[in-house]
């Protein structure tokens, strides 16, 4: 009579085998997986950052807006958006609604509606819209924000300077003709 053969060491391969693709399996997804519409690679950053960690956790909703945006982690959210986008309104209307919905802070370009619904503040330029998606095609200004009733741009080194100003040097016009010879280069 053979003595009789344990099944552990089969369960612990198994499970070896299992887990390693699971992990293997997250390591190929993580760059998509997302935690309440936050990509996980940048609610990271948040997590290690120490002065941003305690705004979050003191409810100083503006200290910590204005932590997110040192860490340049609403361009970051924008540009993993951007895809899905054909309008940089729309992105921004987007990306405001959910850090409004993960810290409560709400964009000096909107208001709240109803149903916890951000709505913009009608104040932006008409052709703000298109001004602002060429100069971000250029890498002119990469974001823009509302500071005492003024429509400020930032660009990419984080200088920020009023719209009606940036808007007189950088023409709708000049910026559609430097986009075409971009282009035909």
């Amino acid at each position: 009579m053979r003595p009789k053969r344990s099944k552990w060491p089969y369960v612990a391969a198994g499970s070896a085998i299992i887990l390693l693709l699971a992990l293997l399996g997250l390591g190929v997804a993580f760059p998509r997986l997302t935690y309440k519409g936050v990509p996980l690679d940048i609610l990271l950053t948040f997590i290690q950052d120490p002065i941003a960690r305690q705004a979050y956790f003191d409810g100083d909703k503006t200290g910590l807006h204005d932590r997110l945006n040192q860490l340049d982690i609403e361009e970051q959210i924008k540009a993993f958006y951007r895809p899905q986008f054909q309008d940089e309104a729309a992105l921004d209307l987007h990306i405001h609604q959910l850090l409004y919905d993960n810290t409560g802070y709400i964009g000096t370009a909107y208001r709240l509606g109803e149903q916890g619904q951000l709505v913009p503040i009608s104040n932006l330029p008409q052709d703000f819209a298109q001004w602002f998606d060429l100069a971000r095609q250029l890498n002119l200004f990469t974001s823009h924000n509302f500071q005492d009733g003024v429509l400020y741009v930032t660009t990419p080194e984080g200088t920020s300077a009023p719209y009606l100003t940036m808007a007189q040097l950088y023409s709708t016009s000049d910026m559609q003709k430097w986009i075409a010879a971009k282009k035909g280069t």
